[in-house]
């Protein structure tokens, strides 16, 4: 009699376990790539530093689930129309968080030039995140020059 109950307990004990391993899964998966039904919000750019030539832009968003590597995309042009530059930077989503932040260096701009952006980010596997922002812009600075007089 307790061989049978001790049975019955042991696999009473397995189908609990094996359902809560099914239930991770589940959610698992359920956090992959985007969800349509989700609200994602749209991200908010913010521009961390500008000089003449580096523009840090930084945004949080939802935790878009996926893949572990992400990268954040800033597109940019000299017109809003023309976003045909862009800037990346790899970044790593912490599962357990429910926001992730990006954060993206752009090089080699001119001095004194007014440039208008909008960010996104992709998965690793290149599957596009469902935030992305409407068109800003920012201007760098002139270039810094010293005076030589004495």
């Amino acid at each position: 009699m307790i061989s049978a109950n001790w049975s019955r307990i042991t696999m009473a004990i397995s189908a609990l376990a094996m359902g809560l391993l099914l239930a991770q899964a589940r959610i698992a998966c359920a956090g992959e790539g985007s969800n349509p039904g989700k609200d994602n919000a749209n991200a908010t750019p913010v521009i961390e530093s500008i000089t003449d030539r580096i523009a840090f832009i930084s945004w949080t968003t939802q935790n878009p689930g996926g893949t572990i590597l992400h990268y954040a995309v800033v597109h940019y042009g000299k017109d809003p129309n023309h976003l045909d530059w862009a800037a990346k930077s790899p970044t790593r989503i912490n599962p357990s968080r429910s926001e992730m932040v990006f954060r993206v260096r752009m090089n080699d701009l001119e001095p004194g030039t007014t440039y208008y952006y909008k960010v996104s980010s992709t998965q690793a596997t290149g599957i596009s995140d469902p935030a992305t922002s409407a068109v800003s812009q920012f201007t760098t600075q002139p270039t810094n020059r010293m005076s030589a007089t004495k």
